[in-house]
């Protein structure tokens, strides 16, 4: 009986080891942070984690990057209590005064085409040209749906979101003087010297703002295309 007795007390601290020490692994495993695999647990293959990435590279291949600059910020459109302002709340950004007098487009182009990515807000184009009139100031609206969510974290991993690109033709642009539209308003054309271009932002609303830009130039569009484009695509293809 009592070698009996003495197996069966051996049997069950061996247990008892074999189940602490199985804790201690797990309690080690969970420290750091991995997860333990038991016997007949599937493992992950390498082979699936070659494959992600090979696909994610794929996608990267297929949405190159954008270059792109981007104007942020937050409107504020609260007049202080002292202040003899009426309306308050804009922002505007331009590009240094051109050389030389400014881009002559000498009758070759009558539109501009934007790239861009915008938060859904309305924002508008100024043209400043030569003019007899020093407060003259051309401006086309940009009004297009938010191409990513308002505070999105994941606003460029690749391409940043989705670009959207439009023609605004020179016939749509209005004629302002101090924020102000004329009342006599002369319509704008391709013969004109361009002393610098900007942006404006002043829809009235409070909040943060977000706008990138990729790309802007001059181009000569009729009838829903714009010349000289296949020309320049194919040129491209050659290089």
């Amino acid at each position: 009986n009592g070698s009996s007795n003495g197996d069966g007390n051996g049997d069950g601290n061996v247990k008892e080891r074999e189940q602490q020490q199985r804790q201690d692994e797990n309690n080690q495993q969970q420290r750091n942070g991995g997860t333990r695999f038991q016997p007949g647990d599937e493992s992950p293959s390498v082979l699936d984690e070659i494959e992600e990435e090979r696909e994610t590279m794929a996608a990267r291949q297929e949405s190159p990057f954008v270059p792109f600059i981007r104007w942020e910020g937050s409107i504020d459109t609260t007049v202080g209590e002292t202040s003899k302002a009426t309306r308050s709340g804009f922002c505007a950004i331009r590009s240094p005064e051109f050389p030389f007098n400014g881009i002559n487009l000498k009758n070759s182009y009558n539109a501009l085409e934007i790239t861009c990515r915008s938060d859904g807000r309305a924002y508008t184009v100024n043209l400043k040209i030569s003019s007899y009139f020093p407060d003259d100031l051309y401006q086309g609206f940009i009004t297009v749906p938010p191409t990513h969510e308002k505070g999105s974290d994941d606003i460029c991993p690749m391409t940043g979101g989705d670009f959207v690109t439009m023609v605004l033709p020179f016939k749509g642009f209005v004629l302002t003087s101090m924020g102000r539209m004329r009342e006599v308003q002369r319509e704008l054309d391709g013969a004109i010297k361009i002393e610098n271009l900007g942006l404006t932002l002043m829809d009235g609303k409070d909040g943060d703002f977000q706008f990138d830009l990729a790309r802007i130039r001059a181009v000569n569009y009729f009838d829903g295309v714009i010349l000289g484009e296949y020309e320049e695509e194919k040129e491209k293809s050659k290089r």
